[in-house]
């Protein structure tokens, strides 16, 4: 019996179908730039939407330093008036003029500005967003970073003087309650403060009480007149030039 052997051939369709590995190459290397460049067009977006959330803190934060500039004004003119009151408040006690009716309704009246509590409170608005949320790292212009932080030095060195100013009106105000009877406070109050009653009393006229109450008085109103205000105009001043150093870097004028 004759047996006759087969010959195998390959599928000539295999052929036609295998693909040299150029090809995989090809294919991996566009679908590579395919997601490298959607990778790059979403960065640029997310770069530029962040870009634009900082240009929208600074702005924010400009809007703050404008108020900020017309509070700290108003305090500085509030400042004034009440260290000219402690100026005239500690005059009258060295002069020895505590005897007229006049005189003491005049004492009563000073006593009451040059003792007032006294707070200055800057927008927190911008800032508050800046230091909770991260917002910071979105601001990327140098300038402004550092005049921004060296404003917020400011604003502690505010608080800090503030702290020691209100212990030193609260340590006079406390001397206050031993010469000044609360009875000739007016219950109705006008522009400048409670109104006084006529033929107002002191409480005592011993010398060293009233001696004491007059430096004590005489600290605070220095204070006012001279570190504090000195650190609100700085404030200020601080303020006005971080605002040109926006306008000119952010081209907002």
């Amino acid at each position: 019996m004759e047996v006759h052997a087969h010959t195998h051939t390959a599928d000539p369709g295999i052929h036609r179908g295998r693909k040299k590995w150029t090809h995989y190459f090809w294919e991996f290397l566009m679908l590579f730039l395919a997601v490298f460049c959607g990778f790059l067009a979403e960065y640029q977006l997310e770069h530029k939407i962040e870009k634009e959330r900082g240009k929208q803190y600074v702005q924010s934060f400009r809007e703050d330093l404008c108020t900020d500039t017309a509070i700290l004004h108003s305090n500085i003119e509030t400042l004034k008036r009440f260290s000219a009151a402690g100026d005239s408040l500690v005059t009258m006690f060295q002069e020895g003029k505590i005897q007229s009716p006049a005189e003491v309704k005049k004492l009563y009246e000073y006593n009451i500005t040059s003792l007032a509590g006294f707070t200055v409170v800057l927008t927190d608005r911008t800032s508050s967003q800046l230091k909770n949320s991260g917002g910071m790292r979105l601001i990327t212009n140098k300038k402004v970073i550092d005049g921004i932080v060296d404003y917020w030095a400011g604003v502690e060195a505010i608080i800090k003087i503030e702290n020691f100013l209100q212990t030193m009106r609260m340590q006079a105000r406390e001397k206050s309650y031993l010469i000044f009877y609360n009875k000739y406070y007016s219950e109705t109050s006008t522009i400048s403060g409670r109104s006084i009653l006529d033929n107002p009393q002191l409480m005592t006229k011993e010398h060293t009480l009233l001696a004491e109450f007059s430096n004590r008085v005489a600290h605070v109103k220095n204070m006012m007149k001279g570190t504090y205000t000195r650190v609100l105009k700085t404030q200020m001043t601080k303020a006005d030039s971080l605002i040109k150093v926006i306008d000119k870097e952010y081209h907002l004028k």
